[in-house]
């Protein structure tokens, strides 16, 4: 075979392998290789951000890997305590817990238009949740005098689309942050300085 029809034919089949591989790749992004993606607890094996594993499997979607990160901070008469869920590189859980001034209102954070309306949370006197969404406000030290009350600030907020329990979903990890961190917020760690 001459050389220049080896080069013609070489040139052929390398565009073929390319196209081939191409096709083959776009397959694979639309076919069935979402089979292989699981839910949050047989990634993990474990919970996080105070909340049981049937609550988590719901709230984060199936994936490939998730990645958990929790903060906590306690530091010039404040504490601060945060955590978080992403699943194949997109957050869908962020949980926080927050001693502040009482003079702060809670975030209304989940609330803009397609959250669907708030409700109040049955057991706290502040406290609101949405579809994706829920924060409660919980007394924490009493004012001395000098304006000095603290409450704690609980949070979480889901980044997924809506489901039938979503919105009890979040107010459940409301509830279990506050039981784990109101002691240790509120008795342990100092009240945080009125000036915040």
């Amino acid at each position: 075979m001459n050389r220049p029809l080896r080069i013609a034919l070489l040139a052929v089949l390398a565009v073929a392998l390319v196209a081939a591989g191409a096709l083959g790749g776009a397959l694979y992004k639309d076919g069935d290789h979402k089979d292989d993606a699981k839910a949050f607890s047989d990634i993990s094996g474990s919970t996080t951000c105070w909340a049981p594993e049937p609550v988590l499997d719901r709230i984060v979607p199936a994936s490939h890997y998730v990645d958990r990160w929790k903060r906590l901070t306690r530091q010039d008469l404040g504490y601060n305590t945060q955590c978080g869920i992403t699943a194949d590189g997109k957050q869908v859980l962020r949980v926080s817990v927050q001693q502040r001034n009482s003079v702060h209102k809670p975030d209304r954070l989940g609330t803009g238009p397609g959250h669907g309306r708030t409700r109040s949370v049955p057991g706290f006197k502040q406290g609101w949740s949405s579809q994706d969404a829920a924060s409660v406000v919980v007394p924490c030290t009493k004012d001395t005098g000098d304006g000095d009350a603290t409450n704690l600030y609980v949070k979480a907020q889901a980044w997924r689309k809506n489901y039938g329990k979503l919105r009890e979903d979040m107010v459940r990890i409301v509830q279990q942050a506050v039981k784990a961190h109101r002691t240790a917020a509120c008795e342990t760690a100092p009240a945080l300085d009125a000036l915040d």
